[in-house]
């Protein structure tokens, strides 16, 4: 009987040691999944792809990043959905391209009046579009794209101060690569003889202005173009032997190809909003110099 007791008492201590063992290891993994998760990393939104792209550059795995405009969408014309206000509620950090883009950021920002709110677009050389409003396609630009990681470079260590080596290294690799690509496209149109190329819709100013070419956007004044401004165009063209017109997939194409027809030209897609954005300005980049040979 003692020897039977005794063995009772073992089993019953091993299965109380394996019970709390296993308590162990349940609470374990999900206190640290809970770290990872939740207080580690920073909330930040971001207005468009692109700039979604540069805080994933300089903060990699530190952030946590929100894209307000979603693929597809024109941010000239968005509205913010409720399910955005609560996403955006929660967000440490707002970056704002600025030059006007987010003309609905005062009723974004009310979901969340303790985020910090950064403006990409300080400290880079605006161009006008009109009387009153400045081109903001300000990060259609590979020295735009360098100022604006710049920006948010100082907006992620405002927020988290103790990573900020960490930050400005992430920031000087990425500024390498756009440096780098900059000069490859700075030689490309250097050796160009023509210097005009085609547009639908006008968002490529920045980037014309950095390697001296001229923008034709077929729409006048971000409407579809009159019959004598099409015809001025349509001139131009065929005088300087343009063969292509570029298009963005956030516009309906239906005009650019009746008029690319009467140009005798083709049809070649950019998009302004694409989120690879060193690929994409790798892409759109030689696309426009293969259209000036």
């Amino acid at each position: 009987m003692i020897n039977n007791f005794n063995k009772f008492l073992i089993i019953l201590t091993f299965l109380a040691m394996a019970a709390l063992s296993g308590c162990i290891s349940q609470d374990q993994p999900q206190s640290s999944a809970l770290s990872d998760n939740a207080t580690d990393k920073i909330n930040v939104a971001t207005t468009i792809a692109p700039l979604a792209e540069f805080v994933r550059a300089v903060g990699a795995d530190r952030v946590a990043v929100t894209v307000v405009v979603p693929p597809g969408a024109e941010p000239h014309t968005f509205e913010p959905t409720p399910s955005l206000m609560v996403d955006m509620s929660k967000a440490d950090l707002y970056v704002m391209n600025g030059a006007g883009l987010e003309f609905w950021i005062d009723r974004l920002l009310q979901a969340n009046k303790n985020m910090t709110v950064i403006d990409s677009s300080k400290g880079i050389d605006l161009i006008s579009e009109s009387e009153d409003e400045m081109d903001p396609h300000i990060w259609i630009s590979l020295k735009n794209a360098a100022v604006q990681v710049q920006n948010i470079c100082s907006g992620l260590i405002q927020v988290d101060p103790a990573n900020k080596d960490y930050y400005s290294q992430n920031r000087d690799n990425y500024m390498e690569q756009l440096k780098a690509l900059d000069e490859e496209l700075n030689s490309s149109f250097a050796a160009s003889k023509k210097k005009i190329f085609v547009v639908h819709h006008p968002a490529w100013t920045y980037f014309a202005r950095d390697y001296a070419l001229e923008q034709v956007p077929l729409m006048e004044n971000e409407k579809e173009p009159g019959p004598k401004y099409l015809s001025q165009v349509i001139d131009l063209a065929r005088e300087n032997n343009i063969t292509t017109v570029f298009i963005e997939p956030e516009f309906n194409p239906k005009s650019a190809e009746v008029i690319a027809k009467e140009m005798n030209a083709s049809i070649t897609t950019l998009d302004p909003l694409a989120g690879d954005y060193l690929n994409n300005m790798k892409y759109a980049g030689r696309a426009i110099a293969s259209s000036l040979t």
